[in-house]
């Protein structure tokens, strides 16, 4: 063991450097917006799709069966469709009225 002092340590910690500074690139210029008048266009050529695809369906079909299966078609389109009707309409009924019984449990629940 030796007498002399021990030389004090620099307790400081070292210097930090600040980081770089990086600039983000710049944003490209936003793109134009669509026009409405174009999605009007869209829907009408696809309304105008669909009615010429059921017409020559319906002349293609009243060549091979007549009359009879044209009201078949018709009846079993239109029933199918009103059960799907059916669903939808009894599935968002159930929704609204839980919607309705919870927002009177929760006015029962505020003391109104």
């Amino acid at each position: 063991m030796s007498d002399e002092p021990i030389a004090p340590t620099d307790l400081a910690p070292p210097p930090v450097m600040p980081p770089p500074v990086v600039t983000p690139p710049p944003l490209p210029p936003p793109k134009p917006v669509t026009p409405a008048w174009v999605f009007i266009l869209l829907k009408t050529v696809l309304a105008v799709l669909v009615v010429t695809l059921v017409t020559a369906g319906m002349i293609l079909l009243h060549r091979e069966t007549g009359w009879e299966g044209i009201w078949k078609v018709t009846l079993i389109g239109t029933c199918g469709l009103f059960a799907i009707l059916s669903v939808l309409v009894i599935v968002g009924g159930a929704l609204d009225v839980r919607k309705l019984l919870r927002r009177l449990r929760e006015r029962e629940a505020s003391g109104d």
